[in-house]
């Protein structure tokens, strides 16, 4: 059993450059699709931008249109109120309708004078949105560039190494059922499926174990586990 050890510590190194590989080849493309993500969520505000801009916009034209309208028929009434001097009645009437017109255009200019106000706000905000997004495109471009070229060297990386392992595990040859469990533990402990027994404490996990477990890794005759990280104990040599 002390060889079987001895042969998934060499394996373990290997592993250990393996798991940081591939964490980077996960890694990588992640930080790339989060970026993209970023801008694309940039880009939503500047449409929703876009659109609030466009809808107050219109509104505004709305109101200008609704004041000419008004503003030409307060002058028709002062025309038509100047010919009708003998009749008081009428007169008042006109008076009455052209205050209330002029009223409504007052509070219609104060609307659209705030609307007006909303749309710069909103015309500074996509402005300051476009800056952003220019300086996020160009850093994307030059991280996509970079991440390929990484992306490629540690593909290499990662099949040199599995290349390694393989030529170790055929070389030496472990049984299946060591490997198989070895194996689980790298997946399920992030890359380190073994950790040194020091002074009775896992250095895998700084848990102090019982004595038996040194007794019985100290015989050398099964393969021990760590009672709480499960890892697969040796000693120093």
């Amino acid at each position: 059993m002390r060889e079987t050890i001895q042969l998934l510590r060499g394996i373990q190194d290997l592993d250990r450059e393996l798991f940081q590989v591939r964490s980077e080849l996960k890694r990588l493309p992640d930080e790339r699709s989060r970026r993209r993500a970023r801008l694309d969520d940039l880009q939503h505000q500047a449409n929703e931008k876009d659109r609030a801009i466009a809808n107050l916009s219109a509104r505004v034209k709305e109101i200008e249109d609704a004041t000419t309208s008004q503003r030409q028929r307060v002058r028709k009434l002062e025309s038509e109120c100047a010919n009708s001097r003998a009749d008081t009645a009428l007169i008042v009437a006109y008076q009455h309708e052209m205050r209330s017109l002029r009223r409504e255009i007052g509070e219609a200019e104060e609307e659209g004078l705030g609307l007006v106000e909303q749309v710069d706000a909103l015309k500074k905000e996509r402005a300051e949105l476009a800056e952003l997004m220019s300086a996020e495109e160009t850093t994307l471009a030059e991280y996509e560039v970079n991440v390929e070229q990484e992306l490629a060297a540690a593909t290499a990386k990662e099949a040199e190494l599995a290349a390694q392992r393989d030529k170790e595990l055929h070389r030496e040859g472990v049984v299946r059922e060591v490997l198989d469990q070895y194996e689980k533990l790298l997946e399920a402990r992030e890359g380190e499926a073994l950790a040194e027994l020091d002074n009775k404490t896992c250095m895998g996990c700084y848990t102090a174990v019982p004595s038996n477990v040194y007794v019985r890794l100290a015989r050398g005759a099964e393969l021990v586990q760590c009672p709480s990280c499960t890892r697969i104990l040796y000693l120093a040599d």
